[in-house]
C-alpha cells in the first residue's frame, strides 16, 4: 500500500479549506471502491507538488478505504511525523496509461508498500503481497498527489478497465483539487461538478436548505425532471419517497452522513432505489451539503429475488419450513400485543406413498404441486401455507379460534373431489390435527406443533 493513512488531514497549499478538500478526498476513495475491484484504496496530496527533478514532498491530506486499525496505526504515524515521497515513487518504466504497476519482483529502489496486502486467496500469477498500483493525480509536468489501490478481490492483476477507471478518478480529483485551491470554498460552477456531470456513474447534487442549488446529469436522468424543474423544487426532499425520508433527514431537515436507501420518487410517480450519501460542504460563503446518489435499483431487485427463493419451496411454489422459522415469532408477538388467537393446522397425505411407488416420483411431484395450489386456493388471502416437508403441509390460520371444524371439511371435501377427477387410481385424502394459541392460556410454538401433530396422528388412527 502507498504512502497515506485512513483519515484527512484538511490543509493543502500550507492554507486551511475547511471541509472542502476532505469531502474531495473522500469521495474520490468512494468512487475507486465501487468502480474498481480492489478493496483498499488511499488517495493522497503532497506539498509541494512532485516534479522530476525537484526535492521530497510530504503528505499533507489523506483519505482512505479498507483499513484496518493497525494499518492505519501505521500510516498515521508516517504522516504525522512529517514522512516524505520522491518522483522515485513512479519509475517510468512501470507506467501503464495513467498508471504505474510496480510488481515485487520489480526491487525498484525506495518503491516498496510501507502496508502489504491483505488479499484473501492467490492467483497464480496475479496479485503479489508487495505489489504496488499507483495512479498520479499529474497537472502541467506536476504530481499533486496519487490515488493507490490495494487487495483486489479476484487476486488479478490489473485489467485495462480497472487503469480506464482510476485515470478518469485521477482527472475528476486533480479538477476537483484545483477548484479547492484557487477558491477556499466550493463552487459548483468551477470544473469539480463540471466533471462529476460528465464522468461520474452516480448522481450528485447540492442541497442549500430546503433547496438545491446544483444537479449533474445523473441526477436529470434518474428522475426524469429538467435541470430548472429540479432546481426549483422546494422543498427538495421531494425526491425521495416518504416512507425512507426519516432514514435520510434528521428532525430538523439536516441531512444523515451514513449511506441509507431510500426509494427516489421521479417525475412520473414511478420509484428508484437508491444508496444515499451525504457530505458537508462550504458552498462559497454558505454551508451545504453534496449528496451522492447511487441508483441501486438491479442490486435491490436481485436481493429480492433471491429472499423469495429463499424463502419458497421450489417444487410448490408454497411458503417453506425456513419462512415459517423466521416469520412464525412475529405473528406469535402480534397476537399477544393484541390479546388475539392464531391456529396452526398440521396436515399430510394419506395414500400419497402409494403414488410414488405406483406411478413414479415424477408423478408423485405433479400431485403435490396440484394439491398445494388446491390449499392454498381454499384458505382466505391472509393463512399460511406452507410445505412443512415430504408431503406435510403446515397452515396459520391468523386471527382464528378454534375449533376450526369448517376449515378443515373444507380441505377435506376439495382433496377428496380433486381425487375422484385426476387420480381415481389411488385413494388420497387429508389428515389434520390443529391446535390454536389462546391469550389466556399461552404456549409456545413447539407446543402448538406437538399439539397438532397429536391431533393429526390421532385423526389417523380413526
Amino acid at each position: 500500500m502507498q504512502l497515506d493513512a485512513t483519515r484527512s488531514r484538511e490543509r493543502f497549499g500550507g492554507e486551511c479549506v475547511g471541509g472542502t478538500l476532505g469531502s474531495i478526498l473522500e469521495s474520490i476513495a468512494d468512487l475507486a471502491l465501487r468502480q474498481t475491484s480492489f478493496r483498499r484504496v488511499v488517495v493522497s496530496v503532497y506539498e509541494p507538488p512532485l516534479t522530476p527533478t525537484g526535492e521530497p514532498s510530504r503528505v499533507v491530506a489523506y483519505a482512505a478505504r479498507g483499513l484496518v486499525p493497525e494499518e492505519e496505526a501505521v500510516l498515521r504515524r508516517f504522516v504525522e511525523r512529517g514522512g516524505t515521497v520522491t518522483a522515485s515513487r513512479f519509475p517510468p518504466p512501470y507506467r501503464i496509461g495513467s498508471s504505474y504497476y510496480i510488481p515485487a519482483t520489480a526491487a525498484v529502489e525506495e518503491v516498496s508498500p510501507l502496508v502489504r496486502s491483505r488479499r484473501r486467496f492467490i492467483v497464480p500469477g496475479g496479485w503479489h503481497q508487495d505489489d504496488l498500483l499507483l495512479t498520479p493525480l499529474e497537472f502541467k509536468g506536476q504530481i499533486l498527489g496519487a490515488i493507490s489501490v490495494d487487495d483486489p478481490r479476484d487476486g488479478s492483476r490489473p485489467a485495462p478497465a480497472t487503469l480506464h477507471a482510476l485515470a478518469e478518478l485521477a482527472r475528476l480529483a486533480v479538477a476537483s483539487l484545483r477548484s479547492a485551491g484557487k477558491s477556499r470554498r466550493f463552487d459548483p460552477d468551477q470544473s469539480l461538478f463540471r466533471v462529476l456531470a460528465e464522468h461520474c456513474m452516480a448522481g450528485f447534487l447540492v442541497t442549500e436548505g430546503d433547496r438545491l442549488s446544483y444537479v449533474n446529469g445523473r441526477v436529470v436522468d434518474l428522475f426524469g425532471y429538467s435541470r430548472e424543474e429540479l432546481l426549483a423544487l422546494c422543498p427538495w426532499w421531494q425526491l425521495i419517497h416518504p416512507d425512507e425520508r426519516a432514514a435520510v433527514l434528521k428532525p430538523r431537515g439536516e441531512l444523515q452522513r451514513a449511506g441509507v436507501r431510500a426509494r427516489g420518487v421521479r417525475k412520473d410517480a414511478s420509484t428508484v432505489w437508491l444508496l444515499v450519501r451525504t457530505y458537508p460542504l462550504q458552498c462559497l460563503d454558505r454551508q451545504a451539503h453534496l449528496v451522492d446518489l447511487l441508483d441501486i435499483s438491479e442490486q435491490v431487485q436481485t436481493e429480492a429475488l433471491l429472499r423469495e427463493k429463499a424463502m419458497h419451496d421450489p417444487l410448490t411454489g408454497l411458503l417453506n419450513r425456513h419462512y415459517f422459522d423466521e416469520t412464525i415469532f412475529t405473528e406469535l408477538k402480534r397476537s399477544q400485543r393484541y390479546k388475539r388467537s392464531f391456529t396452526l393446522l398440521l396436515t399430510d397425505l394419506r395414500g400419497f406413498k402409494r403414488v410414488n411407488d405406483q406411478l413414479g416420483h415424477a408423478r408423485g411431484d405433479d400431485v403435490l404441486r396440484s394439491i398445494a395450489q388446491l390449499i392454498r386456493q381454499t384458505l382466505r388471502e391472509s393463512d399460511w401455507v406452507v410445505r412443512y416437508g415430504g408431503d406435510e403441509f403446515l397452515i396459520v390460520l391468523p386471527e382464528t379460534a378454534g375449533p376450526v371444524d369448517a376449515v378443515v371439511q373444507r380441505l377435506r371435501t376439495a382433496v377428496e373431489l380433486w381425487n375422484r377427477q385426476h387420480l381415481p387410481e389411488v385413494p388420497l385424502t387429508i389428515d389434520v390435527g390443529w391446535a390454536t394459541w389462546d391469550p389466556n392460556q399461552p404456549s409456545t410454538i413447539r407446543e402448538l406443533i406437538e399439539a397438532a401433530d397429536a391431533m393429526m396422528y390421532a385423526d389417523k388412527r380413526r
